[in-house]
């Protein structure tokens, strides 16, 4: 682990900061050839109460340099971000080296907000008499390996149009299939994995819809843009049907009964999630017992397959975004979606 400051060139490569403080990206290269992307820290201003720049530097990860800085002097604090492990000739131009300055520049721009939020933070902890927070920001340093196969930035310039109008439609392919690839795991998934995948097939009904809080009666509370009908969902995957003593039955009756807004209640349940899809229709997703549990409240029960249907239906120009909101906020017990 280097000390950020010895070697036999040490040298500036990007600066900025916000908020006070000034910060500054060096290339130190040592002895074995092995380059180092640094960056220096210091701040400018000091505060009579609360959480000071210094500190939070440190808490963030930096480390207080104890000798001369050529950059900051005596006030210098030092984090390492990225190695390059072959210093050669023109390594400015690689795309990983772009990207790390790309980096820099964002965590520049943003380090005066970010010192304002833990400013806050420190504040309140100290308010409720907890202890501070000191999870670093940073990793290990990135490993940057510059090959002789690796394309220059600059042949950017003088690439052929046929190339770069191909790369365009590559590009655009590839954010398209991505955009469509976020609908799968509807239909395999449970946990974080499969309440990102509901959220974002609510928005794609064109719902406004965010995650609760951990320990909330329902996941994710959504709502139509002219806010005429709300939904607070319940999500679960499991490998079998949902049977009567499911603690998801109690979640969503909870909800039910705490709701102020009206909400249509759902229980959306990826079930049988491991099975493939021609075998799941054997089998009862939610059993007798479940749905004549529910059947006096004005509950929705679906499965996650029912949900990755109807994104697939609009997509291929089946059915309207409009008709298949009515039918989520005007339905109840066991959805039969067709």
């Amino acid at each position: 682990m280097t000390d950020g400051h010895s070697g036999i060139e040490n040298r500036q490569v990007n600066q900025g900061g916000t908020g006070g403080f000034h910060l500054v990206l060096g290339y130190l290269k040592d002895s074995s050839g092995v380059g180092h992307f640094v960056i220096h820290a210091t701040a400018r201003t000091w505060y009579s109460y609360g959480l000071q720049p210094m500190d939070f530097l440190q808490q963030v990860g930096f480390t207080h340099f104890q000798g001369t800085c050529p950059f900051h002097h005596d006030r210098c604090f030092y984090r390492e971000i990225a190695i390059l492990e072959r210093d050669i000739h023109g390594f400015e131009n690689e795309r990983q080296v772009e990207s790390l300055h790309e980096g820099f520049k964002r965590f520049a721009e943003k380090i005066g907000e970010l010192f304002s939020l833990c400013q806050k933070e420190d504040r309140i902890l100290r308010e409720i008499g907890l202890g501070k927070h000191s999870d670093s920001l940073f990793g290990v340093p990135q490993k940057i390996e510059v090959k002789e196969s690796d394309v220059p930035l600059w042949v950017e310039g003088v690439k052929p149009k046929p190339l770069i109008n191909l790369e365009k439609q590559f590009a655009k392919l590839k954010t398209d299939i991505d955009n469509l690839r976020i609908f799968l795991p509807l239909v395999y998934a449970t946990g974080d994995t499969l309440v990102e995948a509901v959220i974002k097939a609510l928005e794609f009904l064109e719902l406004e819809a965010e995650r609760t809080e951990p320990g909330f009666t329902a996941d994710i509370l959504a709502r139509t843009q002219d806010d005429s009908m709300r939904f607070g969902l319940e999500i679960v995957g499991i490998e079998g049907a949902i049977k009567k003593e499911s603690k998801k039955l109690t979640q969503v009756l909870e909800f039910e009964r705490i709701k102020e807004h009206d909400e249509k209640t759902i229980l959306l349940a990826n079930t049988f999630r491991t099975l493939p899809i021609s075998k799941r229709k054997e089998h009862e997703d939610f059993t007798p017992q479940v749905i004549n549990f529910l059947s006096g409240h004005p509950i929705l029960l679906m499965t996650g397959w029912d949900l990755y249907r109807m994104v697939c239906d609009i997509l291929e120009g089946k059915k309207e975004r409009k008709n298949i909101i009515d039918l989520l906020f005007k339905d109840k017990g066991k959805l039969e979606y067709k």
